[in-house]
């Protein structure tokens, strides 16, 4: 059957193209900013990054995916009175929440950068933090309801937007202003997000009032009353923002004591702080590429499953959740055996900074679970069983402070990289639990992990065998050979075992099972109401 616009494998589709896009426009940005800027620079950045992340967590974390997920439900049932009200809703929720968080940032500021992140050279760059969070939030309600509603062009648009303004934005102020004190040049990275905040916003807003102009004044229509949509978003969103809240306490604290506990092992504070933004700053973000696919498909999957639940439709969202789990298998294994195989040169390649690809199979196997646990934790959201999705965040937080505390001082940097890597393997086992105590699935060692496996052991031995027989080459060429022949071994080891890719993409993001492909000869109106 041809592909709908409003079909989960168009969505998925449109999805990864654009966060492909986005990864590489990202990608090139944080290139550019390391190299004129400079690691410590990189350093004092991640450092604010934690205050972003907990306000985000206060304000609208669990607020954006109960504006998604209440959407999809209120459509799916053809409420359009109370899907009209979900953005002014959640948009004076977020209000309150940002007046009762901002304020107090403001007036702490100075105590904030110099005492909790323990430098104090952030504190402006932690001041403009407040302008950008506060159009993030408007940002984030728009997107999530476009997500819902399954309409992802405004998402889309508006993101590209945002990263090619942010770019030009940040950018643009580097060559004015550099050489400048550390903290300043910080500063200059977040005014760039505040001006392309300030874009995203401003069309989002327009996609918004277009939406419903197309769809007809339906200010009138019966649905749920204020209070009670209210309190339907705040049963989603209340766990999910207290379990985000927590773990970015966590994850903040983790941030701020690593430099600290380097120092505590005798490490220098310049060397400290740089080694610390090469981890966080550049190898992650490397190993971090495959979200451009994985991400977007728990965008598309949480308002399909949640819709699924809600209609009582049990074969599809047990058809759903075991395909989510199968695709994040094929597309996480080859990545990972890619960057095991040629990622430490590859990172030194592109940063030009020693020790980029440093700790690269820890941080590897760790971005492999953290796949895995956010397509489970999307599983068991889209289920309403986001209680036990932000309680294994919680417990992956507290696992990850804990074993850095006692991990970075006795092995350096590669403690965090492990003390990641033991929090997101119990993150893991515990989503599985619970997705298999809800959903009636069995757990397909084969196809969901030894194939994939094989087939990516194959391709990453063939990448690593190309690279070293090649040493009269120059770098980039056999980084790129290496990875050609990765994905090539791979997708043949796959067919050898009896796996398609493409076909099993197919199955999850499908528009409809096929027991109802004949719909396709009903009359149109039959059609419709189906």
């Amino acid at each position: 059957m041809g592909l709908k616009r409003d079909s989960v494998l168009y969505n998925a589709f449109v999805l990864s193209l654009s966060s492909l896009g986005l990864q590489c426009m990202g990608f090139l940005y944080r290139i550019a900013m390391s190299r004129m800027a400079g690691a410590q620079v990189m350093g004092l950045y991640q450092l604010i990054m934690p205050a972003y992340s907990v306000i985000m967590a206060c304000t609208c974390s669990g607020l954006t995916m109960a504006v998604s997920r209440v959407a999809s439900a209120v459509e799916a049932v053809g409420d359009t009175g109370s899907l009209r009200r979900i953005v002014p809703v959640s948009q004076m929720v977020f209000l309150a929440l940002f007046a009762a968080i901002g304020l107090p940032v403001a007036l702490g500021s100075r105590f904030i950068s110099s005492t909790l992140l323990g430098d104090g050279r952030v504190r402006a760059a932690l001041l403009l933090l407040l302008p950008c969070l506060f159009l993030t939030g408007f940002e984030n309600i728009y997107k999530n309801f476009f997500h819902g509603v399954k309409f992802v062009l405004p998402p889309i648009v508006s993101e590209l937007t945002e990263q090619f303004v942010r770019m030009t934005a940040a950018l643009t102020l580097f060559c004015l202003f550099l050489p400048c004190p550390e903290g300043e040049a910080a500063a200059l990275i977040v005014v760039g997000m505040v001006v392309s905040e300030v874009f995203s916003v401003l069309i989002l807003t327009g996609f918004y009032r277009r939406f419903w102009k197309r769809r007809g004044d339906l200010r009138r229509a019966p649905g749920l009353s204020g209070p009670a949509l209210l309190k339907r978003i705040g049963s989603v969103a209340l766990p999910v923002s207290a379990a985000g809240l927590l773990n970015n306490l966590l994850a903040s604290a983790t941030t701020v004591i690593i430099p600290a506990r380097l120092m505590a092992a005798g490490v220098p504070e310049g060397e400290a702080m740089s080694s610390f933004g090469v981890m966080v700053g550049m190898t992650m973000p490397l190993l971090s590429l495959p979200s451009a696919f994985l991400f977007p498909l728990t965008t598309v999957l949480l308002p399909r499953i949640s819709r699924y639940s809600v209609l009582r439709e049990e074969s599809q969202v047990r058809r759903k959740a075991g395909k989510a789990i199968q695709v994040t298998a094929l597309a996480a294994f080859p990545a990972f055996a890619l960057m095991t195989a040629v990622g430490s040169p590859l990172a030194e390649l592109i940063y030009r900074q020693p020790g980029a690809g440093e700790h690269i199979l820890p941080l590897g196997v760790m971005m492999l679970l953290s796949f895995y646990h956010a397509v489970t934790g999307t599983i068991l959201g889209g289920l309403g069983m986001q209680k036990k999705a932000s309680a294994s965040v919680v417990v992956t937080g507290v696992l990850e402070f804990s074993a850095t505390w006692f991990l970075v001082r006795r092995y350096g940097i590669g403690g965090y990289a492990a003390a990641c890597l033991i929090s997101e393997i119990a993150g893991v086992a515990l989503n599985l639990r619970w997705v298999f105590s809800a959903v009636p699935i069995r757990f397909r060692w084969k196809n969901w992990l030894v194939s994939p496996a094989l087939a990516a052991a194959a391709g990453g031995l063939a990448a690593r065998l190309l690279y070293v027989s090649l040493p009269g080459w120059a770098q980039w060429p056999r980084v790129l050979l290496s990875a050609l022949a990765c994905g090539g071994c791979y997708f043949a080891a796959l067919r050898f075992l009896g796996l398609s890719f493409p076909r099993y993409l197919r199955d999850v993001l499908e528009r409809v099972p096929a027991r109802r492909e004949n719909t396709c000869h009903r009359p149109e109106k039959e059609r419709n109401l189906l």
